[in-house]
C-alpha cells in the first residue's frame, strides 16, 4: 500500500512543482517521465526549461530513455534543448549503444549527426558497430560505417570483432556488406588460456608405484618396520630417493630412511583426491649432520595460451548458417584455417552437431582429418556424439542423421585409426577419472556404448579393434564395462552390447589384456553387472582369479590401497571407481561364484564389507605389507 501511495504521490508534487516555479525540481524529473513515456510533463518540463542532462540515479538520461522507446521526435527535442549525446550511464551505456543494440538506424544517424562518436569505446571496449552487427540491421551497420566506424575493431574481452559478431549470430548479408568495407575474414578472437582439465585415474605409468609409496608412508608410522623390506619398497617407489639412501651406506636403518623419505616428499601421496602425509613432512628439517637442502624444483616456462584465435568462419560454422559459411568462403576464407587449440570450421561444426554444415564445408574442401591438438577428429566427434551420456554441456539435436553423417566422414576419406590426444570436453567428471581416453579411436568410442551398426561400419572403412588406449584398455574392456558409469554412460540396449561383445571376442580379442590398472574386461562387466557378458567373456577363457593393480580411490583405511582386487569383488561392490559409488550387483556376483567354483577357483564368501576386509584380510597382523603384486 506504501508502494501505491508514493507513485500517487509523485506525479502529484511534480504538478505542484510546475505549476509553482517556487518548489523545486528533482534532477530526474525529466528522465522519470521520458521513462514513463509521459508526453505531458515531458513537453512542460521542456518549455519550463528543465536541464536535459538531468540523471536519474543510474545515471540515465531522458535521452536514454528516448532512445530506448525508439521516440525519434522525442530524441530530437531533447537534443534541441542541449541534450548531451554521449552521456554515459553508471554501467558504461550510451545512447548510441542502445540504438546501435536495438538496431534503430534512424536514432543512430539522429545521435551521430548531433556528435556521437561511431568509434566511441563502451563497456570492455565494445564498439557501435559490433552491437548493431549481432543486431542483424544491415541499415544501422551502413549509418555506422558512413560515418567512419572501424569495420575491424576488436573488443578486450575475447578480441573479436563487429564480423565474428555477425557471423556468430548468422547474419549473413551484415557479413557480406562489412567484408565489403574491408572486414578481414582471417583475422581469429584474441588467444586465452583454455580451462584446465581432471586427470583421469591411472594416468601414471603404473599405478602400482602409488600403493608402494602409500605402503611407505604407512611403515613410516609403524613400530620397528623391518629396514630391508621397506628400502625394497622405496626403490620401487623412487629410484632417486633409493639411490640417496644407499650411497655410502648400503644398510641405512629405519631413521635414515624415514627422514629421507620425508624430506624428498615421498611420504606424500594422494588418495582419492586427499593427501596422507607424515606429521610434520611439509616443515620437516634435514636431520643428518651436514645434509644439504632438497634443491627447489626446476622453474616451469611460462605457460602459453592455447586457446582462443576463432575466425569468422568458426564462428559461422559453431553456429550452423551455412549461408555465412557461403559468403565467407566466396570472398576468400580458408576453410581448413584453425584456431590456436587447432578447432577448424568442420570440427566445429561436428562438435555442435551442425551435420549440414559439415556436409558443405566438405564440399568446399575441408579437410576431414584435420584434428586439433586434442587429436579429436571429425569422425570421433560424430561418434562420441551419437553415443553422448548424460553430461556437463547442453546436448543440441543434430540437423541430420549422425550414422549419416558419419558415413559422409568416411566416404571422404576420414581416418577410422586416427586416435586421440586427451579425452574430450563431454566426459563428465565421473568418466574423465574412470576412463582416459588418450590413444583412443572412434571405433573404441563406439565399442564403449554397445553401439553395433556403428562398429561395423567403421570395420567395413578399415578400422583396426585391436587398437588401446594408451593405457592398455581394449574395446572389449571398454564393451564389457570398463568405464561404465550407472546411469551416466549411454548404451543403446543390453542385447546390444552383448552382441558387441560377441563381435569383439570372434575378432580376436584377448579378454585377458590387462590395463595400466591391471583391469580386464571381466572386471568391467562385474563393476556393471553384465551377467552375460561375465558367462561370454568367462566362456572365452578370461581369467576370474586375476587381480587389478590396487585402487587408491577406495574407502575406509588408506592400508587398502595395497589391496588388490578380483572380478568378483567388484560384482560384490567393494570397489569404487573414479567418484561414482560401487555398486552391489548380487545376480551377477552369484553367476561368477558358480562359474568360479566350477573351474575350480577359490571365490570368497559372500556377505564382505571392506571394514571386514580390512580386519581380516589386510589390517590384521598376518597381512604383509611388503607383498604387491
Amino acid at each position: 500500500m506504501k508502494r501505491i501511495q508514493k507513485l500517487a504521490v509523485r506525479p502529484l508534487m511534480l504538478a505542484m512543482a510546475l505549476a509553482c516555479p517556487g518548489l523545486a525540481l528533482s534532477a530526474s524529473d525529466l528522465a522519470d517521465a521520458a521513462m514513463q513515456e509521459d508526453s505531458a510533463t515531458l513537453a512542460q518540463l521542456l518549455q519550463n526549461g528543465v536541464d536535459p542532462n538531468g540523471g536519474q540515479a543510474d545515471g540515465s538520461t531522458a535521452l536514454h530513455w528516448a532512445v530506448y522507446h525508439a521516440d525519434t521526435e522525442l530524441a530530437q527535442k531533447l537534443l534541441a534543448a542541449g541534450a548531451d549525446p554521449t552521456a554515459v550511464t553508471r554501467n558504461g551505456s550510451t545512447p548510441l549503444w542502445l540504438a546501435s543494440n536495438q538496431g534503430d538506424a534512424e536514432m543512430i544517424t539522429l545521435l551521430l549527426e548531433a556528435g556521437a562518436d561511431a568509434n566511441e569505446s563502451l563497456a570492455l571496449g565494445r564498439k557501435p558497430l559490433m552491437l548493431a552487427a549481432r543486431s542483424g540491421v544491415v541499415d544501422a551497420v551502413r549509418v555506422l560505417l558512413a560515418h567512419g566506424a572501424e569495420v575491424n575493431a576488436s573488443e578486450s574481452e575475447r578480441g573479436t570483432s563487429a564480423l565474428m559478431q555477425a557471423a556468430d549470430q548468422g547474419h549473413a548479408e551484415v557479413v557480406q556488406i562489412l567484408i565489403e568495407h574491408g572486414a578481414d575474414i582471417a583475422a581469429g578472437s584474441k588467444p586465452v588460456f583454455r580451462d584446465g582439465r581432471t586427470a583421469a585415474l591411472g594416468n601414471s605409468s603404473d599405478p602400482r608405484e602409488g600403493v608402494r609409496r602409500q605402503v611407505v608412508a604407512i611403515l613410516c608410522e609403524e613400530e620397528n618396520p623391518d629396514p630391508g623390506a621397506l628400502l625394497n619398497l622405496v626403490a620401487a617407489s623412487d629410484n632417486q630417493v633409493w639411490a640417496e639412501l644407499v650411497r655410502g651406506n648400503s644398510e641405512p636403518s629405519v631413521d635414515d630412511i624415514c627422514s629421507t623419505v620425508r624430506r624428498s616428499g615421498l611420504g606424500f601421496v594422494t588418495v582419492g583426491g586427499a593427501g596422507r602425509s607424515f606429521e610434520g613432512a611439509a616443515d620437516a628439517e634435514p636431520e643428518a649432520a651436514g645434509a644439504e637442502e632438497p634443491s627447489a624444483p626446476p622453474a616451469r616456462p611460462a605457460r602459453e595460451p592455447d586457446g582462443g584465435e576463432l575466425t569468422a568462419l568458426v564462428y559461422a560454422a559453431r553456429t550452423g548458417s551455412v549461408e555465412v559459411a557461403r559468403v565467407l568462403l566466396e570472398a576468400g576464407a580458408d576453410v581448413n584455417q584453425t584456431s590456436r587449440y587447432g578447432w577448424s570450421p568442420l570440427l566445429a561444426a561436428t562438435q555442435n552437431r551442425n551435420y549440414q554444415m559439415g556436409k558443405f564445408l566438405i564440399e568446399n574442401g575441408a579437410d576431414v582429418n584435420l584434428a586439433n591438438k586434442g587429436g579429436w577428429t571429425p569422425l570421433y566427434l560424430a561418434t562420441d556424439n551419437r553415443n553422448l551420456e548424460g553430461g556437463d554441456y547442453p546436448t543440441p539435436r543434430p540437423d541430420m542423421d549422425d550414422l549419416e553423417y558419419i558415413k559422409l566422414l568416411l566416404d571422404s576419406g576420414a581416418e577410422p585409426n586416427a586416435r586421440m590426444i586427451e579425452s574430450t570436453e563431454t566426459r563428465t567428471v565421473f568418466t574423465n577419472q574412470w576412463l582416459d581416453e588418450e590413444g583412443a579411436t572412434a571405433f573404441l568410442r563406439a565399442s564403449q556404448s554397445g553401439d553395433l551398426p556403428l562398429m561395423q561400419l567403421l570395420l567395413e572403412h578399415g578400422a583396426d579393434p585391436h587398437i588401446n588406449t594408451a593405457l592398455g584398455v581394449t574395446p572389449l574392456a571398454v564393451a564389457a564395462g570398463i568405464g561404465w558409469v550407472e546411469g551416466v554412460t549411454s548404451e543403446w540396449s543390453e542385447e546390444q552390447t552383448v552382441a558387441a561383445v560377441k563381435l569383439l571376442l570372434e575378432l580376436g580379442i584377448d579378454p585377458n589384456q590387462q590395463a595400466d590398472t591391471g583391469r580386464v574386461a571381466l572386471h568391467g562387466a562385474a563393476h556393471k553387472g553384465s551377467t552375460e557378458v561375465v558367462r561370454l567373456l568367462v566362456a572365452a577363457g578370461a581369467q576370474m582369479d586375476v587381480r587389478d593393480f590396487g585402487n587408491t580411490d577406495n574407502r575406509g583405511s588408506p592400508e587398502l590401497a595395497a589391496h588388490t582386487w578380483l572380478p568378483i569383488d567388484y560384482a560384490d561392490g567393494l570397489v569404487r571407481v573414479g567418484v561414482q559409488s560401487a555398486i552391489p550387483h548380487p545376480e551377477t556376483a552369484a553367476v561368477l561364484r558358480q562359474l568360479m567354483d566350477e573351474a575350480g577357483v577359490e571365490a570368497p564368501p559372500e556377505g564382505r564389507t571392506l571394514e571386514s576386509i580390512c580386519i581380516v584380510e589386510v589390517c590384521s597382523a598376518n597381512y604383509d605389507p611388503y607383498e604387491i603384486n
